[in-house]
C-alpha cells in the first residue's frame, strides 16, 4: 500500500464525495483556483466547476 499525506487524503475524500453526490459543494476562502491554504482542494474547481467549488471573500471586518 502506498503512503499519502493527510492533505492528499483530504483532497481524495473531497473528490470522492463530490463525485458520488452532485449536491455536495464547497465554499471557502481561496479554495478554488489556489486550492486553499494547505492545497487540500487543489484541482477540485477545475474538475467539478466554479458552481460547486466556490471562492468566498475574506471578511475580517467582523
Amino acid at each position: 500500500m502506498s503512503e499519502i499525506t493527510l492533505v492528499e487524503a483530504v483532497n481524495l475524500a473531497l473528490a470522492r464525495a463530490m463525485s458520488e453526490d452532485k449536491d455536495v459543494l464547497m465554499l471557502g476562502e481561496d479554495i478554488g483556483v489556489n486550492g486553499g491554504v494547505f492545497r487540500a482542494t487543489n484541482g477540485l474547481q477545475a474538475r467539478f466547476g466554479r458552481e460547486r467549488v466556490i471562492d468566498t471573500p475574506l471578511a475580517e471586518g467582523g
